[in-house]
């Protein structure tokens, strides 16, 4: 396929699955219609072992890839999912990764993210860095396997929420407990949560953060801002303040999918080129801890069903 920068770009990250495995890489290098690409690990579920752990066996995953009847690369969009049938064309060991060469020979299929995770338009504080691709290989594995240390305590330790109208005691069925004073302690705590995250140190980072309003899912985040260099691959670290009580932060790594000028509608490798100052930024979560994830489909959840009672 001649076309091959028009859907990929370099260090784009993908998934590479056979019948039996799934594994994780990214796009090294584009020339023409052949991809160089660097798995790094295998997709287990929501973990990614590495390929360096001591009892893994690159030579049988190898053997696995090259002997594999159908081949699909999976490239996760900001609204869509692209799946292509490569043919390999080469695929040499290292000490910590597989390099392959890849042929993408047809058009991709399209899914709608939103078989995935509700989508809503939203206004939160949220800063960024542009990082490099060795800083995400280092980094990565902490946002996927630490749950940020300011997400709802309620998900981090997976416990129920508070029920206000509650009147027996969840420790004692023989005990009633009144609820005039179960609401009382319910709004006391509900308040200490609101003072510790105001003075949470990693908060104050936000005091000069005027809110933006986003389009936001478990898989994603897209906003529209003063252009800061970003281009379609670039890959940041985000941390972002939720105006929920008590608030919560999340921390975690994205990849600039799609890049739109406002005033012509660029996207793409050309708009990193465009002078134009609006931009519309469409990033995909590719490190987040999954208890985190689970505090941002709960808060898409909580404004849809806000603005349903409206």
């Amino acid at each position: 396929m001649d076309n091959s920068d028009r859907h990929f770009y370099k260090n784009q990250e993908i998934i590479l699955e056979t019948p039996q495995k799934k594994f994780k890489g990214y796009i090294n290098k584009i020339d023409g219609g052949f991809l160089h690409i660097i798995l790094y690990s295998t997709v287990n579920g929501g973990q990614t072992p590495e390929f360096g752990a001591d009892d893994y066996d690159m030579d049988a995953d190898i053997s696995l890839i090259k002997n594999s009847a159908v081949l699909t690369l999976i490239s996760y969009g900001f609204s869509k999912t692209f799946l292509y049938k490569p043919i390999l064309k080469s695929i040499v060991k290292n000490a910590r990764n597989i390099s392959l060469e890849l042929q993408i020979a047809d058009v991709p299929s399209e899914e709608r993210e939103g078989r995935e995770f509700l989508r809503v338009n939203a206004v939160i504080q949220f800063v960024y860095e542009e990082i490099s691709l060795e800083e995400f290989l280092e980094t990565k594995d902490a946002y996927i396997t630490k749950p940020s240390l300011t997400t709802s305590v309620y998900g981090i330790y997976g416990l129920a929420a508070p029920k206000i109208f509650q009147t027996v005691s969840e420790t004692d069925s023989d005990a009633p407990l009144n609820p005039k004073i179960e609401k009382l302690l319910v709004a006391i705590n509900s308040k200490l949560d609101v003072i510790i995250s105001l003075i949470n140190p990693e908060a104050s980072i936000f005091a000069d953060i005027k809110e933006k309003q986003v389009s936001i899912s478990g898989s994603g985040i897209m906003w529209t801002d003063a252009d800061k260099g970003l281009k379609q691959g670039s890959i940041i670290k985000i941390t972002m303040l939720f105006p929920t009580v008590p608030q919560f932060i999340i921390k975690a790594l994205a990849q600039a999918v799609k890049i739109s000028y406002a005033d012509n509608g660029d996207t793409g490798a050309d708009a990193g080129q465009n002078n134009s100052s609006a931009v519309s930024v469409s990033c995909k979560f590719i490190a987040i801890n999954e208890y985190d994830r689970d505090e941002i489909i709960k808060f898409t959840l909580e404004q849809q069903r806000h603005r349903i009672k409206k």
